[in-house]
């Protein structure tokens, strides 16, 4: 996973115009954020390998980018941003597990190909 910071933005955002691009909001205090990022690396790492892809992850501290929360309707974190050319597609806040949150990306990247 990457960490966004406003110079890496718009890379970033270049990154979802060719398939989706994954962006999870947190703070850095918050422990169900550090739970859920952790869960997010689990469901990574099964994507990558299983599927033999490097699927595009960033990070965000929410409180350095709170642009972001306005531009996307963003209500709480921690959560799942799913981009697609630029545009949010899904958030999900309830990530509930790694289970949860490799079928949400799968469906995904399913619909891209």
């Amino acid at each position: 996973m990457k960490e966004i910071t406003r110079k890496s933005w718009e890379n970033m955002i270049n990154l979802s115009l060719d398939e989706p691009f994954f962006l999870y909001l947190e703070t850095p205090l918050c422990g169900t954020c550090k739970m859920g990022k952790r869960m997010l690396e689990v469901a990574l790492e099964t994507i990558n390998t299983q599927k033999d892809r490097n699927v595009q992850v960033g990070i965000c501290n929410i409180n350095e980018m709170p642009e972001l929360a306005e531009k996307y309707g963003i209500t709480s974190v921690p959560c799942l941003l799913i981009l697609s050319r630029g545009i949010a597609v899904k958030r999900v806040y309830a990530l509930q597990s790694a289970g949860n949150i490799y079928q949400t990306m799968i469906k995904s990247l399913e619909k891209e190909v």
